[in-house]
C-alpha cells in the first residue's frame, strides 16, 4: 500500500469510490464529500485552512481517502495547531482490513510532526461502526456530544 497526497486526476476516482450498497445518511454525506474533495482542497478562497487530501492505493487503485483542514477559531480564524478531520473513507472491499487505521495514524503522525496539537472529528450518532472504530483506535480521544453538532458525536484527540 502507498500513501500519497491526492492529485487533481484522482477526482473522478474519489467521486466513484465504492462505499458499498448500504444506504445511510452518513454514507450519503461521505459520498457527497468525496465527489467534491479535490475542488474543496483546491479552493483558493480557503487557502488559509491548509486543506489536505491523502489517499491510500494498492495494485487495484485508490482504496481509501482522508481529508483534513485547520480548525477555525471564532475570532482568530484558522489555527495551525488544531485540525479538523473531515473524512476518512475506505473502499467497501477493503473495510475491516486495517487500512483506515493505518491511513489515520499516518496522517496524524505527519500533522503532529508539523506542530499540530489536536485533531477533532465528528461521527454521526447512528454510525455504529465508525464510533466503534474511533473508540478502539483512539481510546485517548475525548468523546462529547455538543448540542451544536447534533446528531454527531465529537472526538478530540490531543497529540
Amino acid at each position: 500500500m502507498i500513501l500519497r497526497d491526492a492529485r487533481p486526476d484522482d477526482a473522478p476516482i474519489l467521486a466513484s469510490l465504492d462505499l458499498g450498497h448500504e444506504r445511510a445518511v452518513w454514507l450519503d454525506e461521505v459520498r457527497e464529500i468525496l465527489d467534491g474533495l479535490i475542488g474543496w482542497r483546491d479552493d483558493v478562497a480557503s487557502e488559509t485552512f491548509d486543506r489536505q487530501v491523502q489517499v491510500a492505493e494498492d495494485g487495484s487503485g485508490i482504496i481509501a481517502a482522508c481529508a483534513h483542514e485547520r480548525l477555525e477559531h471564532g475570532t482568530a480564524g484558522p489555527v495551525a495547531e488544531h485540525r479538523y478531520l473531515m473524512v476518512v473513507a475506505v473502499r467497501d472491499d477493503h473495510r475491516r482490513s486495517g487500512i483506515g487505521r493505518v491511513l489515520m495514524e499516518s496522517v496524524l503522525a505527519a500533522i503532529q510532526a508539523d506542530g499540530v496539537r489536536s485533531v477533532r472529528w465528528l461521527v454521526h450518532a447512528g454510525n455504529v461502526a465508525s464510533i466503534a472504530f474511533s473508540r478502539a483506535a483512539f481510546p485517548d480521544a475525548d468523546e462529547t456530544y455538543p448540542p451544536e453538532d447534533r446528531p454527531y458525536m465529537s472526538f478530540v484527540l490531543e497529540l
